[in-house]
């Protein structure tokens, strides 16, 4: 493993008790990246990218584990398994803003996966010289708005339609 992947290495604890690894993907976790976004749920699918037709996964994989400057994607995995991924991509135009979005496998919901990979994305983004998250979550994606605001970071929801755009302020990690 890279001294970057070991540098950003954790554990965490999630709700039912099961400690999980928390580290940022390489090319050797292509295949678990696929999997894990091939097997959402339509309902899981549709929240994280807002749509139901298919998407090119391939790609989208490829960029979370061969990253370029300004990018970072963190896995989460119960043992071998990965359960979750966050990433970022930091604004072109804004070098102190990243967009980041969330995905977790639908039977490791509501166990703090989410947000365990939302508190160590955010420390290595602050690391980076981040200081604010942004995304885009629909309004009806109630789990993704409570792992937001359950971390108690100051939080500007803008637009109160279908799609709620997040800008949040990261703490000092």
């Amino acid at each position: 493993m890279s001294n970057q992947l070991m540098e950003f290495a954790a554990t965490a604890q999630l709700l039912d008790g099961r400690f999980v690894s928390l580290r940022p993907l390489s090319a050797d976790d292509t295949k678990a990246a696929l999997a894990l976004h091939q097997h959402l749920s339509d309902y899981d699918r549709y929240f994280r990218f807002f749509t139901l037709n298919q998407i090119d996964l391939d790609q989208l994989v490829r960029k979370m584990t061969e990253p370029a400057q300004g990018q970072c994607a963190l896995g989460a995995f119960d043992a071998d398994r990965l359960i979750g991924v966050a990433n970022y991509i930091v604004f072109h135009d804004d070098p102190k803003a990243a967009e980041i979005a969330i995905a977790v496998a639908h039977e490791d919901h509501s166990f703090g996966v989410g947000t365990a990979l939302l508190r160590h994305l955010a420390r290595i983004a602050c690391a980076r010289g981040i200081e604010r998250f942004v995304a885009d979550v629909l309004g009806e994606n109630q789990l993704m708005l409570t792992v937001v605001f359950d971390l108690g970071w100051p939080c500007k929801p803008i637009g109160c339609g279908s799609v709620r755009h997040l800008e949040i302020e990261l703490p000092e990690l």
